[in-house]
């Protein structure tokens, strides 16, 4: 009697077996990283999404051109509630005074983490061309609930 195979099976039991040893280990590492962790990430990639949003969809532009923040409030309010937002517009050459200024309506500011996130656009009038800085910064809403705060 002779054994077939005992070779390809050793070989597939040692296989198997690694792979599974390799999916625990990489079930313990991602079980380390933390909600907070998760919540930092969707945060920059909100703020960051929402601003280029803003410009492209030319909402900066027309805000400059009305010299009014009331476009850029109502597309900050559009946004997840569990969000808030504040955009600052500066001139190029002055950065330290604020064109144009807009907080989410319901927010304070009053977080845990700011994410801050800047754009560069050009607004283009029957005279010249403009360049201003948007800084749009980004936090999550703090709710009170059972007399302790909790993420909304």
């Amino acid at each position: 009697m002779q054994i077939k195979g005992f070779i390809i099976t050793t070989d597939s039991f040692i296989g198997l077996s690694m792979l599974a040893f390799i999916i625990v280990i990489s079930f313990f590492y991602l079980s380390t990283v933390s909600q907070t962790s998760w919540n930092t990430i969707d945060l920059i990639d909100t703020t960051r999404d929402e601003i280029v949003v803003l410009e492209k969809q030319q909402v900066l532009e027309n805000a400059m051109k009305q010299s009014s923040a009331d476009l850029i409030l109502s597309k900050l309010n559009a946004t997840p509630d569990s969000h808030c937002f504040e955009l600052s517009i500066f001139n190029e050459d002055n950065l330290d005074i604020p064109v144009l200024y807009a907080l989410k309506t319901g927010c304070t500011k009053n977080y845990a983490q700011l994410v801050v996130a800047d754009r560069t656009f050009i607004v283009n009038t029957d005279t010249n061309v403009e360049f201003y800085v948007a800084k749009l910064g980004g936090w999550y809403k703090w709710i009170r609930k059972h007399s302790f705060l909790q993420f909304q």
